[in-house]
């Protein structure tokens, strides 16, 4: 993997896996781009278990590049950081953030189609996706009033 991931901070995360479906590019209510990347991942515990399914977030031109060239059930391994708070009802939000992605192997497609069925559906959606704003989720940024209070130091 490349980019600006700092392999020596303490607040990394890899995943190797297939996309469950394909990436929907949206924008926040600012106009910042933003996807989510939903991937099946094997947990290597036993041969008979059953994959875990991680959602990934993705910003920016990396978010635009993924909604246009991410397909179902294409290989990506993804490198990011963790982002955690704690809302007002003391609700622990936790959301991964990919830095860099490595797109690999596309799955197999039919002789008759250059793309899948699923690619040419998104395509579609895409205009409308981008032309509907809809609010930044919460899961992703802290609300405002998170950074109004001091945090409680705990008594020794």
């Amino acid at each position: 993997m490349k980019g600006d991931l700092n392999m020596n901070a303490n607040n990394i995360f890899i995943i190797n896996g297939n996309l469950t479906k394909a990436p929907i590019l949206r924008q926040t209510e600012k106009g910042r781009s933003f996807c989510y990347l939903n991937i099946a991942v094997d947990n290597g515990h036993s041969n008979d278990s059953k994959p875990d399914y991680i959602t990934v977030t993705v910003w920016g031109k990396q978010a635009e590049n993924a909604s246009k060239y991410l397909i179902k059930g294409q290989h990506v391994s993804i490198a990011g950081s963790i982002s955690s708070y704690i809302d007002k009802d003391r609700k622990l939000h936790i959301s991964l953030i990919a830095l860099d992605i490595e797109y690999g192997r596309k799955p197999a497609i039919s002789k008759e189609k250059e793309l899948p069925i699923e690619h040419e559906i998104q395509k579609e959606c895409i205009e409308e996706a981008v032309s509907d704003p809809i609010p930044e989720p919460d899961s992703i940024e802290p609300p405002e009033e998170y950074f109004d209070e001091e945090p409680e130091t705990p008594e020794i």
